[in-house]
């Protein structure tokens, strides 16, 4: 029997408090009708100066969704001098940015020819790297079950007008509580709370010679709630290859895994950095599997640990998509700095990686819809001999209209470079709008369930594995609570965790609930 079920739900309890501030407000929005996106519809509105137009939202598949702008509460809307000719959503990444999403990003840049610094567009950037290399200035999401809460439309606000300086982001923060059967070690039941932030601030943009630069970062941080979650993790406990929690980091504290210098040339099909580069915002994305903030928790359904992805060090990352079909990226890095460190501490040329991932992106596959194929081979040394792999990443609509999704992971290295599997598969569905669908929870249109089984090959490190061969089937479903909160529940069963003699078998449940600004 799983412990800590009265200490979650209280712990739960209080967070949500903090969040649904303004209950009143909320509860009257709620009575009133809602479309599929969340949002209230023009009927729905007494406003005689209702806005016109339509904001651009991405939905949990990442897929473009178009609301009337007198849909949305007028608070979330960007304020007249700015206006929704600026609104631009925060793209899905491992997918193309959408040619209405495009067509507006010109439609901004239009009698701005002049070399600007800190300028309020987005630089010219080819379909797929817009979507690696940017942020918008929007966070809300569609189909929210409360419409808008005042926290909403205070962050909103500010995100805009942070974005007229050229300073783009996506800042997440989350509560997950874990609660685990058959612990080697340790407590049962965890806590802890995150935070992410992906900052991009524009610089310069010379669109004549079709140059742009702008400082990219990528600040992390966590805390422990509790003891146990102060010392303790999930991974440790079960003894596990893969980490069931994979957003909590072993570190308490800030970490800097990228702070670099990004720069774009012939009109942004050409994109370089060069600093401190964590090569997983580039390399190995999935628009279905790539985020523990609202898709999977399992750390191989959200990167390949065969894949030497290197973050803290020193590297650079080459990017070049020559059409909207194909693109390139090459990434190295040098170094073992421990998280939370300078870049150069523990520096040594004995440790390096060099990635190369080509993909294919087509738009309609035998009528399925559009899918990327990306191939990733890799070269890298820690310490010991060199030694290379090579990995697979698909993602691919199973349908034109349909609400699902196909996503796999295939991965084979050298068991002395690789991130901790030698050998690993890792694939999954998705689906959207499931409650819908069924017709239990019509306006639940949303919201996101995925299915994922992972089987995994131990890589040569100082722990001699007891299984050699583990596997993980998880189950999540992400619920729309807020424009920008998310609840999360979450169960994975492990089979034989690499590191654990004492059990066959660990069941863990999780509750996170991810506030997106």
């Amino acid at each position: 029997m799983l412990k800590g079920k009265t200490v979650v739900p209280a712990i739960l309890a209080n967070i949500l408090t903090i969040l649904l501030t303004g209950l009143p407000v909320m509860t009257e929005q709620m009575a009133e009708v809602t479309d599929d996106t969340g949002f209230r519809p023009a009927a729905a509105q007494s406003r005689s100066d209702e806005p016109q137009g339509e904001v651009l939202l991405i939905d949990s598949l990442g897929r473009l969704v178009i609301v009337p702008a007198n849909a949305l509460p007028q608070e979330l809307l960007p304020p007249p001098a700015i206006g929704l000719k600026a609104q631009v959503p925060n793209p899905a990444r491992g997918n193309k940015v959408s040619e209405p999403v495009l067509r507006r990003l010109q439609e901004t840049r239009e009698g701005k020819e002049e070399f600007r610094f800190f300028p309020s567009s987005q630089p010219e950037l080819m379909s797929y790297l817009a979507s690696q290399d940017e942020f918008g200035n929007t966070s809300i999401r569609p189909g929210a079950l409360i419409a808008s809460t005042p926290l909403d439309a205070l962050v909103q606000r500010g995100k805009y007008w942070l974005s007229e300086y050229g300073l783009r982001y996506s800042l997440t923060q989350s509560f997950t509580f874990a609660d685990m059967t058959q612990v080697m070690q340790g407590g049962n039941a965890l806590g802890f709370y995150t935070f992410d932030l992906g900052a991009k601030w524009a610089v310069f943009n010379a669109p004549v010679s079709g140059m742009a630069g702008w400082i990219s970062a990528h600040i992390d941080a966590k805390t422990g709630l509790g003891y146990n979650g102060q010392t303790q993790s999930a991974q440790t406990n079960l003894g596990t290859l893969t980490n069931p929690t994979s957003i909590w980091s072993s570190l308490n504290g800030f970490r800097i895994p990228e702070l670099a210098w990004q720069q774009s040339f012939l009109h942004g099909k050409v994109v370089m950095l060069a600093g401190m580069v964590n090569q997983s915002n580039y390399i190995d994305v999935n628009s279905y599997a790539n985020n523990g903030r609202g898709q999977f928790l399992n750390s191989a359904l959200v990167n390949s640990m065969v894949m030497p992805l290197s973050a803290y060090n020193p590297g650079v990352n080459l990017q070049w998509q020559p059409n909207n079909h194909w693109y390139a990226m090459f990434g190295a890095s040098a170094g073992n700095t421990p998280a939370g460190n300078a870049p150069w501490t523990n520096f040594s040329w004995q440790t390096w990686s060099t990635l190369w991932e080509v993909g294919y992106m087509p738009d309609d596959l035998f009528g399925l819809g559009p899918g990327i194929y990306r191939i990733q081979p890799f070269l890298a040394r820690a310490g010991g001999p060199t030694q290379g792999g090579l990995c697979f990443n698909i993602q691919q609509q199973l349908g034109k209209d349909a609400p699902f999704g196909y996503f796999g992971r295939f991965g084979l290295g050298g068991s002395e470079v690789a991130a901790g599997a030698s050998a690993q598969v890792a694939t999954g569905i998705v689906m959207k709008g499931p409650l819908k669908h069924i017709d239990v929870f019509p306006t639940r249109n949303n919201d996101a369930i995925g299915v994922g089984f992972v089987w995994s090959r131990p890589s040569t490190t100082s722990n001699t594995p007891v299984h050699e061969n583990e596997f993980v089937f998880e189950v999540g479903y992400v619920l729309q609570l807020t424009p920008m909160a998310k609840l999360q529940p979450d169960l994975q069963v492990v089979w034989n965790p690499a590191y654990n003699s004492n059990a066959s078998k660990a069941v863990i449940f999780q509750l996170q609930i991810d506030v997106a600004w």
